[in-house]
Order: C-alpha cells, then sequence, then structure tokens
C-alpha cells in the first residue's frame, strides 16, 4: 500500500516538473535580455544599439505572448492540454536558435518576437494541475512554475558570468527540445479526456495515476469526476444541441464573467506592484535609486529570492490562499515603504550610508512577492473557470495580463523619467497594499476546494446546467 501511495505521488511528481520545465527557459528569458544588452554595450560589441532599440528587445515578447494565449486556449481546449504546451516549445525552440546565431538588431529582434508565443503557456499548466491533483495536493504543486522561473532566472545569472550571449541562447535551446521530447510521456487529464467523450482513455488515464491511493475523495467516488466538473451534461436529453444554451448565454453566466473580473482585477494589482518591473530594470533601478552594487550580483540575488520564495510558498500549501495574499501585500509594501523612507531621507546625501539594506529591502520585496502576488492571479486563473470554456477563458484573461506587462515594462522608464523615481515606486507600494483589500473583500478562497465548490462561490440563484456542455 505504501509503495502504491509512493509511486503515485511520484507519477504526479513526474508531470509536475515535466509541465513546469518550460518555466525554467520563461525565467531565463526575463533576465537574458539585461545580459543581451549589458554585453552589447561593451565597446567590443558589433551590434550598436540605442534606447528605443533596447527598450523593444526587452518588451516585444510580452506584446506578441497574447497571440500565443490565445492560440493556446483554444489549442488547449480542442486538441488537449499537453499538446498545447507541446507545440510551444516549437517557437520556442526556433527563438533561442535565432539568437544563438543573431549578428544584428532584425534577427535579435525576430528571436524576441518569436519568444513572446510560448510565454503564454502558464495558463496550460494551471487547467492541468487544477484538472489532475487532487485537491489536498494542487497548491503544493502550483508552486513549480514559480520555482522553476527562479531556477531559469539563476541559471541564466550565473551563465552570463562566464558565456556570451549566444552560448546561453544555445544552451536554452537544448533545453527547450529536451522539455518537448518529455511531454511524449505526459497523459492529458481524465477530466477533459471524458468532456471530449473519450471514456475509454480517461479509463487509462485513470489507472496510470491510481489517485485512489492518494485521494479519498476519488476512491469514493470511483471516477473522480463529477458531472460539473467534467464539463458535460448528461442529463436525459442526449445532448441535443438544441437543448442547450447559446454562446453568448454560455459567457454570460455569473460563474463565468463574475471570476472574470475577479482575475482581471487581480492582474491590474499584480503588475502595478513593480514585480517585474525590478526584474527587467534591474540595473536601472539601482542606478536610479543611486545604489552602488553591480545589477549582475543583484540579479542573482532577486533569482535565489525568487528559488526561496517559490520553495516557501509550496511548503506553505496548507495555509488559505487568501492569508499568503494579505501576508505577501504586507510585507511587500513594508518593503517598499523602507526604500521609500530611506531615499527621501538621504536624497541630498551624496553617499548615503547603509545602502546595503534597500538591497536587502528590495531581495525582500521580491521573496514576500513569491507568496502570493507573483504566483496566484496565473493560478487563480485556472481554477476559478468552468472546464468547457477554461482554455479560452485562460487565454483570454492571461492575454490581458500580458498586455499590461508589455505596458508597464515599457512605460517605465519614460515614467521614471516625468515623474521621478520616488513617485512611481509609492504607486508601486500603494497597489501592494491594494492587493490586501483584495484578498479580504473580493478574492474567492480556492484551498482545498474541488472546481464544483469554487463555481458554487459565484453562481446566482439560477442554475446554469447548460453551462457545462462541451461541443
Amino acid at each position: 500500500m505504501k509503495f502504491a501511495q509512493f509511486k503515485c505521488h511520484l507519477q504526479l511528481l513526474f508531470c509536475s516538473v515535466s509541465i513546469s520545465f518550460v518555466e525554467i527557459l520563461i525565467g531565463g528569458s526575463y533576465v537574458f535580455s539585461s545580459t543581451l544588452l549589458t554585453q552589447l554595450r561593451e565597446p567590443s560589441s558589433n551590434i550598436k544599439l540605442n534606447i528605443e532599440q533596447e527598450s523593444w528587445i526587452t518588451s516585444i515578447s510580452m506584446l506578441l505572448t497574447p497571440v500565443g494565449l490565445i492560440i493556446t486556449g483554444i489549442t488547449a481546449d480542442r486538441i488537449g492540454r499537453i499538446k498545447a504546451l507541446q507545440i510551444s516549445f516549437i517557437p520556442m525552440t526556433l527563438s533561442w536558435l535565432t539568437l544563438t546565431f543573431a549578428n544584428s538588431y532584425t534577427t535579435i529582434m525576430i528571436g524576441r518576437i518569436l519568444l513572446g508565443y510560448p510565454f503564454g503557456v502558464s495558463s496550460c499548466m494551471c487547467l492541468y494541475i487544477a484538472e489532475v491533483f487532487p485537491v489536498h495536493l494542487r497548491a503544493l504543486h502550483t508552486a513549480g512554475p514559480s520555482l522553476f522561473v527562479g531556477i531559469g532566472m539563476m541559471l541564466v545569472c550565473v551563465l552570463s558570468m562566464y558565456f556570451r550571449w549566444q552560448t546561453i541562447a544555445g544552451v536554452l535551446c537544448a533545453l527547450s527540445v529536451g522539455g518537448f521530447v518529455v511531454l511524449f510521456w505526459v497523459p492529458e487529464p481524465s477530466k477533459w479526456l471524458r468532456a471530449k467523450g473519450r471514456d475509454a482513455e480517461a479509463d487509462r488515464v485513470d489507472a496510470w495515476f491510481d489517485l485512489g491511493r492518494v485521494d479519498p475523495a476519488f476512491a469514493r467516488s470511483g471516477s473522480g469526476n463529477p458531472s460539473r466538473e467534467v464539463g458535460v451534461n448528461r442529463s436525459g436529453d442526449g445532448g441535443n444541441p438544441s437543448s442547450k444554451a447559446s454562446c453568448w448565454s454560455l459567457y454570460a453566466q455569473p460563474t463565468v464573467w463574475k471570476p472574470t473580473l475577479v482575475t482581471l482585477t487581480f492582474f491590474v494589482c499584480q503588475h502595478c506592484s513593480g514585480v517585474y518591473v525590478l526584474m527587467f530594470y534591474t540595473s536601472d533601478v539601482l542606478r536610479d535609486f543611486r545604489l552602488p552594487w553591480d545589477s549582475a550580483t543583484v540579479a542573482i540575488f532577486l533569482a535565489a529570492a525568487r528559488v526561496l520564495g517559490g520553495l516557501c510558498f509550496g511548503m506553505l500549501h496548507r495555509i488559505k490562499r487568501r492569508n499568503l495574499l494579505v501576508i505577501s501585500g504586507a510585507l511587500m509594501a513594508a518593503s517598499l515603504a523602507f526604500i521609500i523612507a530611506y531615499i527621501t531621507a538621504f536624497q541630498h546625501v551624496e553617499h548615503p550610508p547603509y545602502a546595503g539594506t534597500v538591497v536587502v529591502a528590495f531581495v525582500a520585496f521580491m521573496f514576500f512577492g513569491l507568496l502570493g502576488i507573483v504566483p496566484m492571479p496565473w493560478i487563480l486563473s485556472g481554477e476559478v473557470f468552468p472546464i468547457a470554456i477554461s482554455g479560452v477563458m485562460n487565454g483570454f484573461i492571461q492575454t490581458f495580463g500580458y498586455i499590461l506587462w508589455f505596458l508597464v515594462v515599457k512605460m517605465y522608464p519614460s515614467l521614471v523619467l516625468q515623474f521621478g523615481i520616488t513617485c512611481i515606486w509609492s504607486i508601486f507600494t500603494l497597489f501592494c497594499s491594494l492587493n490586501i483589500l483584495f484578498a479580504i473583500f473580493i478574492m474567492p478562497e480556492t484551498k482545498g476546494k474541488s472546481l464544483d465548490e469554487i463555481l458554487s462561490y459565484f453562481e446566482s440563484e439560477k442554475k446554469t446546467k447548460n453551462l457545462y456542455y462541451v461541443p
């Protein structure tokens, strides 16, 4: 019995690591642009860029990500979560291959544009974890993507100390091929298979996972697939399309538009907290705050903070999500408040004392962000929609998130020039505090709850039976 449980956990871990592996490459891409621009600014570089070109290299991937999100959302619903994830590795591999042999601004931009498509695969990972993993293990495994992003950031930071950016791109290209191949051994969720009428395949997947060994609820139900979660109307009408809700009424249900508003609000609070600005503009932030620290060293500290934060987020999986978000928002706001107070107090001092404390505060800011504000919007968007439309809605929600990400990253330098570094980071502090109010008054609690229970939070008195039909 114990061996069977261990085998089940091992299979779940294999699937979790396999689908999260892409985040190593995505995390590496976050800091790759900084490494790239730093080396291109060297006198010996054959590629010369102006400030405008540098800003486009940094942000262009975010602008193209919505295209990948939409395609990924559609393919995830039509051909499966794993196949959609595998498809995303194709442009990623081509991107790193292009950057490996890039010798001009144009080829660099082509590589960065191709990299925008696979940035949208987080929706597939969140969907897969929500549909496959038992409720009591879901929170633990959702920490995987955030942890792997930190590992990817640290990997590129370390490689940049010894290799040129073309070599780093070659390493990431090889890892992309490996990530594509390993997904051939990861099964599709049985819930999605049943929603598509592929019951025989779903039974084989259930037998392979054997979740009854670790999930008592699955063992009692025998299938672990309540009809509402599966997304199929199994009523006696035989699935006659004429009896189904129209497309418009489907998306007008409270269990669709309410979680849409909630997740959109969450993404606004996340991106305006400044956490991604710090990752993309580490050297600029240090310069504007007059901190005498090497940006590469601080980038490694920030990557380590992401790794440790991801580990802690996984270890705190028994704590309610809303409580974690309150803690994350409060401590991030406190970290930024300390930084603002320090800069204000010593703004007229040429060499401020104890400048290292500001770096520590930034590292703490990143660490506490991983406890809630960074991973939770992406996780929540994969947990609050009916399976029948979860892929499409994830594509829409995360498209908004990446467009907002692009706008914040692209506009940050000009906003600092216009309003000043203190003003902008004070706004980031305010939004960190708003996350606390969001957690208390708006965010639904998904920890330890099935999809059926989560959807009930958004339902009106009139039941929406037709919402779960999959054509």
